[in-house]
């Protein structure tokens, strides 16, 4: 990577797009909360992730690979890698992504949310219940943007994502629902989200074939989900990389997105820090320096916190709630 030419020199330069989103994709993002950019990301960009995902499954986690992951039935995921591993942190924070985050959000400031994969091995039957992505987040605002980059060629059949087209403009809120339907993560008042894509004629269900290097990005409130992967031959293994706006603040509740490192953001404050570092205009020395100098593992006070509020709202070790994540060990 080429390297900035500013006092803060020891950081890579944000490589330039691929190529940008046209007036034409920008558009029917914001008419239909989603859309398929063609081409969008590079060949050497796909065959590093792809060597970093594998390498991630293989021998590093952070949620201990039971939270999120159903192995043995060919589903795998994770969340929050890029604080250990350095390709997805290059991708977060120095790749064409920000650039493109910047020409999606209006906002002069851009800063990285956060980052999770899911890998469906051929033949997996495991679904992606429909769901919106707000319900799952510890935060408030609309300039969330997600880009969920495929590192194979996926279609409906091999567990290509669905949207209900202009579904970012309801009011409906519904429940967060895992793949393992954890029963943490949908303790809420919300409605569970149908199954849009058994009603297609009622509403407005559009998918894309795509291949690697094609990316689809959409807005936090657009309903979503895919089947099970029903090719025997071809793994489907995306990545999600996600940013956000100045619009965007902490809103901690419950049954959400456990975030397991130290940050000092109050309620209502727009994220900063460590935690969700600016990458546009430029990252800020203070913030990535850290992550830069090596992997920044879960900090044990965040996870004591995380596993006492499971225990103060019923989800503890030996309750009668349970959930996979009071017997997970969060490490790098």
């Amino acid at each position: 990577m080429d390297v900035v030419e500013h006092a803060e020199d020891r950081f890579p330069k944000p490589r330039a797009p691929h190529r940008f989103l046209t007036d034409e994709e920008l558009g029917a993002y914001e008419r239909d909360g989603v859309v398929c950019a063609r081409g969008l990301l590079d060949a050497e960009t796909l065959e590093t992730m792809t060597d970093a995902l594998e390498d991630v499954i293989a021998n590093q986690s952070v949620l201990g690979g039971d939270a999120i992951s159903l192995a043995k039935k060919g589903f795998h995921g994770d969340i929050f890698v890029w604080k250990l591993h350095d390709a997805f942190r290059d991708l977060a924070l120095f790749s064409s992504l920000p650039a493109l985050a910047h020409q999606i959000l209006p906002s002069e400031r851009i800063r990285f949310f956060y980052e999770q994969f899911f890998v469906k091995r051929a033949g997996s039957p495991v679904t992606t219940p429909w769901h919106q992505d707000i319900p799952f987040w510890p935060v408030a605002g609309e300039q969330i943007v997600s880009f969920w980059i495929t590192l194979d060629p996926v279609t409906r059949a091999s567990s290509g994502l669905e949207f209900v087209r202009g579904s970012h403009r309801w009011s409906q809120r519904y429940k967060a629902v895992t793949p393992n339907h954890d029963p943490y993560m949908m303790d809420s008042e919300l409605p569970v989200a149908p199954n849009f894509a058994e009603a297609r004629d009622e509403h407005d269900v559009v998918g894309w074939d795509m291949e690697p290097g094609d990316v689809l990005i959409f807005g936090p409130t657009v309903a979503h989900g895919s089947e099970g992967n029903q090719s025997n031959e071809r793994d489907r293994r995306a990545l999600a990389f996600r940013y956000c706006g100045e619009d965007v603040v902490f809103a901690p509740r419950h049954a959400t997105m456990p975030l397991l490192w130290d940050h000092d953001m109050t309620a209502g404050e727009r994220l900063h820090g460590s935690l969700f570092p600016q990458v546009w205009p430029h990252v800020l020395a203070e913030e990535v320096a850290k992550r830069w100098e090596g992997p920044e593992p879960p900090s044990p006070k965040a996870v004591g916190a995380f596993f006492q509020h499971l225990a103060d709202t019923g989800f503890g070790p030996g309750s009668d709630k349970k959930t996979v994540f009071s017997g997970v060990d969060p490490k790098g």
